[in-house]
């Protein structure tokens, strides 16, 4: 695949920069390329589809209302795993590699009330991760989690039975952001 700069002159790309700073991504008409609340946008427009899950070592659906565990990694750090399923948006040639310049990145805003004071105003925020995939036998990708580290200083008992709303964002290559949010409930690790 060619690259969208390649030969492409230093003025030429940075108009395009100054471009993309003014213009949201996939709207015409200068509104919100966001979702309401709930929502996604799930390819209408033929542009793949995603969704959110739960789990360390397999994917566990997870949908608004239902519980989003902390658990202790590997390292020893308490988090909530979060991988993600999906189809029909751009992966690289080789998809197992997060580090491939064309990888989808992910961005992820989680506010839990009375503990938003992390970076942006939210209890925590991710920008541009980019994650392993694979492909599954029946065509769809799944990727491995996004590690949503608990910030420092916070007791996961603090948060057992808060609600917490999640804000994905999927952001594949030269392709329309795709967006996922959830309501969920958090379950601190026994």
């Amino acid at each position: 695949m060619k690259r969208w700069w390649a030969g492409a002159s230093r003025s030429t790309l940075l108009a395009g920069l100054v471009a993309g700073l003014v213009a949201v991504p996939g709207c015409d008409d200068g509104s919100s390329s966001e979702t309401g609340e709930g929502s996604e946008s799930s390819g209408d427009d033929g542009v793949g589809w995603f969704e959110i899950g739960w789990g360390q070592d397999s994917y566990v659906a997870i949908s608004d209302g239902d519980d989003f565990p902390v658990v202790r990694g590997g390292q020893g750090s308490e988090m909530f795993p979060m991988p993600l399923q999906g189809a029909e948006f751009y992966l690289p040639g080789n998809p197992t590699s997060w580090m491939d310049a064309d990888a989808p990145l992910v961005d992820l805003e989680m506010d839990v009330e009375g503990f938003n004071d992390g970076p942006g105003g939210h209890f925590k925020r991710i920008a541009n991760y980019a994650l392993d995939w694979v492909i599954r036998e029946d065509g769809t990708y799944e990727s491995a989690f996004l590690p949503i580290l608990m910030p420092d200083g916070i007791d996961t008992e603090q948060l057992d039975g808060l609600p917490a709303h999640i804000h994905v964002q999927l952001r594949p290559f030269d392709q329309p952001m795709l967006v996922r949010e959830l309501d969920v409930i958090i379950r601190a690790a026994p």
